[in-house]
């Protein structure tokens, strides 16, 4: 069983695996078998982070009824939690900057180098909403985030054959300090844990394939109205400065993928905790694509370099394009590659949703698929309840993506109609069969399939298979 263990390192890894997460529920194929997500961020309390954590917790419910010897893809991928935690939280919980480097008990000399290196407002700065846009202060401060008890529980977890996959902004101050250091420490020989023992089978994470994206900027924030030191007028500066500094990590990721929009949306400024809620946007889910490129079997001769003493002889640097410079995304504006990967899961999901909010509990004289098996009480289920939670997440977050400044936006969201909800001039449909009409056409097939699932499977796990089955058969489309 591969596993693929991804650091999302602060809100644009967090926002970046909540993308993956919705991909993966859509049935989005995955070159790994788990996905072990690892958030690293100072702040806690922000919402991006927040609601990361409670859709893949509803995700690894589901998935547990997903999981079935059938054709069913929805959540098919496991994610696995290390000790039941998705965050990395750093044991130092040092409010301001001066007090975690100790500068009231540093000597005078000291004290006067530290003044020299950085300004009074950022050696008061309150870290508990992160970084605020500063590498330099992530750099020192993230260096203790090896001595944590997830990060023995990843040593201990790790197998031959696992990969590595790191999340992180550039533009910013944790993911522009905190991917350098990250890497650094997966590479470093015989790393020690709090017990001052050395970590297991970091012989294994020392060799393991790493992949890494660096998202640059793709949005600005306004004037800051709660006294943040960040600016979104040095995001670029900032990159470059990274950038300049990322080129000495050749030949230490095996590929590196990069991504920006230019057509930037602007977002509230605030400098972190429960208001920091940026709207989804696209770039997050090309970045997501990256991952599943990056653990593609099919890719791996391309994406890999290595030579027969297992190093790197090569770092493979990739981009994400569409077709055109398109202010609104439709299926139609991505490659063939993206497309084809894309559609049919995205589509068959949204499917899923639609006939589950619009149609389930309103016409059941017409489905006599679900007599005795899916009553009314059935979606009192815990499971599926946290099933509907997760489709109410995908359709937000489709909207969230027509609110940026380049929309992604493949689907008539206001639809109420079976097969037309696809934009475009795109052909979903697998059967020309016209005996039946809209949603009389769905329950047609669903009476159809039922008689052709697994009927020892447990109710739950029937449910979700004869949904994959139904849209599968219903929407196939072709290049």
């Amino acid at each position: 069983m591969s596993k693929l263990y991804i650091f999302g390192i602060g809100g644009t890894g967090a926002r970046v695996l909540k993308s993956l997460t919705m991909l993966l529920a859509a049935g989005v194929e995955c070159g790994a078998d788990t996905i072990v997500p690892i958030i690293i961020d100072r702040d806690m309390s922000n919402k991006d982070l927040s609601r990361t954590k409670l859709l893949i917790e509803d995700y690894i419910e589901v998935n547990k009824i997903a999981e079935t010897k059938g054709k069913n893809k929805f959540f098919k991928t496991k994610i696995e939690l290390l000790n039941n935690e998705l965050c990395l939280q750093l044991k130092d919980n040092t409010q301001k900057f001066n007090d975690f480097i100790g500068k009231s008990t540093m000597s005078r000399e000291n004290q006067a180098l530290v003044e020299m290196l950085f300004s009074n407002e950022t050696l008061e700065l309150d870290m508990t909403a992160g970084f605020q846009g500063n590498p330099n202060i992530g750099s020192v401060v993230l260096n203790q985030f090896d001595d944590n008890d997830i990060f023995n529980a990843f040593a201990t977890d790790f197998s031959k054959g696992d990969k590595i996959f790191i999340i992180s902004s550039i533009f910013g101050g944790t993911g522009a300090s905190g991917f350098p250091l990250l890497r650094k420490i997966l590479h470093t020989p015989n790393v020690k844990g709090a017990d001052g023992q050395d970590l297991p089978n970091w012989g294994l994470v020392n060799e393991a394939l790493i992949g890494a994206i660096s998202v640059l900027p793709y949005f600005v924030v306004g004037s800051a109205t709660d006294n943040s030191l960040v600016n979104s007028d040095t995001f670029i500066d900032k990159s470059r400065a990274a950038l300049s500094y990322y080129k000495t990590e050749d030949k230490k990721i095996d590929t590196l993928y990069y991504i920006a929009d230019k057509r930037t949306t602007t977002y509230d400024h605030h400098k972190g905790g429960d208001e920091q809620k940026n709207d989804a946007h696209f770039v997050e889910l090309a970045s997501a694509l990256a991952v599943l490129d990056f653990v593609n079997p099919e890719k791996e001769k391309i994406n890999i370099h290595r030579n027969n003493d297992k190093k790197i002889e090569q770092t493979t640097y990739k981009e994400f394009g569409i077709n055109s410079d398109a202010t609104e995304i439709n299926f139609n504006d991505l490659v063939d590659e993206t497309k084809k990967l894309l559609i049919n899961p995205l589509s068959r999901f949204m499917l899923f949703r639609n006939y589950m909010t619009m149609i389930f509990d309103k016409e059941s004289k017409y489905q006599p698929y679900a007599h005795k098996k899916f009553t009314s009480d059935f979606r009192k289920n815990e499971t599926i309840k946290k099933l509907d939670t997760v489709q109410a997440h995908f359709y937000n977050w489709l909207q969230e993506m027509e609110k940026q400044s380049r929309k992604f936006s493949p689907f008539n969201l206001t639809s109420s109609c079976a097969f037309d909800f696809v934009k475009g001039d795109i052909s979903i449909n697998k059967s020309q069969d016209f005996m039946y009409r809209n949603w009389a056409r769905v329950d047609n097939e669903l009476n159809f399939q039922i008689g052709k699932t697994d009927r020892a499977l447990k109710n739950e796990q029937r449910f979700i298979e004869l949904f994959y089955c139904t849209t599968e058969e219903l929407i196939n489309y072709k290049n």
